[in-house]
C-alpha cells in the first residue's frame, strides 16, 4: 500500500468489503465504522460502540469511503 495514501481519509465513515475467500455462512460480507488508523499491514476501524477492529489487508476486498457532506448537506444539516 502506498505510504499516507489513506492519511486524509482518517475519522471518515467507511464500509470495508472483505474478500471472498473470507467470507462464510453467517458472516457479514462488510463492516462499516470510521477510519481510524492503518499501516503496511492493516487497517483499525473503530465501530459504532467505540470499539476498534483490526482488519488485515489480505481479507479486504474493497474500501468505500464515504464523501464529505458538500455545502447543502452542511447548511441543512441532511446527510
Amino acid at each position: 500500500m502506498d505510504e499516507e495514501i489513506l492519511e486524509e481519509f482518517l475519522d471518515r465513515p467507511v464500509r470495508i468489503h472483505f474478500a471472498p475467500d473470507m467470507i462464510g455462512p453467517g458472516l457479514a460480507p462488510h463492516v462499516e465504522g470510521k477510519l481510524y488508523d492503518y499501516s503496511p499491514t492493516g487497517i483499525l476501524l473503530e465501530e459504532a460502540d467505540g470499539s476498534l477492529d483490526y482488519i488485515p489487508l489480505s481479507s479486504i476486498r474493497i474500501v468505500q469511503i464515504k464523501p464529505k457532506p458538500g455545502l447543502w448537506e452542511r447548511l441543512t444539516g441532511s446527510a
